[in-house]
């Protein structure tokens, strides 16, 4: 069957929202994974979360990003892959600025969401990477305002 472009377009729409909703779930499994494992090694269980244990989750991230971007998958599973490490980011943001005034956690998403997207259009990269991470953004932002707790 011969898939007409905009039905190329819905479909890349629900791969990017439905697969970075999998994904969503892997990066947070993932986060208890090393931030519990670092603490069990050195023995501060159950107290909260160090920067060194965010650390090692966000370039465990990063060596993953940069594996996934630098092979030569199609942009659609890329795509749907970004949508991983950046909501990552922006909680793990959120979770370190806890505490602070909630416009400072809306100032540094919002320097990393512009940040992403001015790459995006350096690189001249389609419109699938401009979905997926105000995807990302909305659904952040949409976290802060309801009041979710993770």
């Amino acid at each position: 069957m011969y898939l007409k472009p905009w039905m190329k377009s819905i479909l890349s729409v629900v791969v990017i929202a439905a697969g970075g909703f999998i994904l969503f779930n892997v990066a947070f499994l993932l986060a208890a994974i090393v931030i519990n494992g670092i603490q069990r090694i050195s023995g501060t269980m159950g107290q909260a979360p160090r920067f060194i244990e965010y650390g090692t989750y966000l370039l465990i991230l990063l060596l993953l990003s940069w594996l996934v971007f630098r092979s030569k998958l199609s942009h659609l599973l890329k795509t749907t892959f970004l949508t991983m490490p950046l909501m990552a980011i922006l909680i793990m943001t959120g979770v370190i600025l806890y505490g602070q005034p909630q416009w400072m956690s809306f100032a540094v998403g919002a320097v990393i969401i512009g940040a992403i997207t001015f790459y995006i259009y350096r690189k001249k990269l389609p419109w699938i990477y401009y979905f997926a991470t105000f995807y990302v953004a909305a659904l952040a932002l949409y976290i802060v305002l309801a009041g979710i707790e993770i």
